[in-house]
């Protein structure tokens, strides 16, 4: 095999490889990447029917603090990263007890799948993703859920992965970029089920990319 030939195979393998993988649960996901287990949530159990309830609760309080005091924020992706110190006092105060989840190895990082760690009065751990949508835009195809693989990938139990979402109503904040966000809906969502697709991408970084071999201009301005 000559090099034109092993290039011509070498292009073949690389479109296949490239090609998007489509419907893997994240159960399947969440063991290949931590070795562990998500648990699916039963409502036939009493330990999760309770927790259900005291779920239910907290997804109110929170609500409920929201609307009298607004999030303001110029984008919506904003709103999605402060909601989470609403949800995370909120299981407090119902009993339920929220921390940072962390990679096996103990680090944490603020950013990255899953948002909060929570155990219940038996002790047992449940992940939960926090999120909020634009009111009426949930049935919309637009992609909503990442999850990257990580060398500190924060699931390190075995544990049910849930997810809160608030649909969320914005009123502009006149002569501001601004707009005040209150939610009006939610959604609580057992991940175990949840079909995911993995689409890869290249990238490079700045050393390669501004190498002096690739340069046509440089200069100062």
């Amino acid at each position: 095999m000559d090099d034109k030939e092993r290039l011509k195979v070498l292009e073949n393998a690389l479109a296949q490889m490239l090609k998007p993988v489509k419907g893997i649960p994240l159960n399947i996901i969440i063991k290949s990447l931590s070795e562990r287990t998500v648990i699916k949530f039963d409502r036939e159990n009493p330990a999760d029917q309770r927790v259900l309830e005291q779920l239910e609760r907290a997804i109110r309080l929170c609500a409920d603090e929201v609307k009298l005091k607004p999030i303001r924020r110029p984008r919506p992706n904003e709103v999605g990263n402060d909601i989470e110190q609403y949800v995370f006092r909120s299981l407090r105060e119902v009993g339920l007890k929220p921390s940072a989840p962390t990679s096996a190895g103990g680090h944490g990082k603020s950013t990255g799948y899953p948002d909060i760690l929570f155990h219940d009065a038996e002790g047992r751990p449940t992940y939960l993703e926090c999120k909020i949508f634009a009111q009426g835009t949930d049935p919309s195809t637009m992609r909503s859920f990442y999850l990257s693989p990580s060398e500190s990938f924060k699931v390190s139990l075995d544990a049910r992965h849930l997810l809160l979402a608030y649909g969320m109503q914005a009123e502009a904040v006149p002569n501001s970029r601004d707009s005040l966000y209150r939610p009006s809906s939610y959604k609580l969502v057992d991940l175990h089920d949840l079909l995911c697709d993995v689409k890869y991408e290249f990238n490079s970084d700045n050393r390669r990319l501004y190498n002096h071999g690739l340069m046509l201009l440089e200069g100062m301005v």
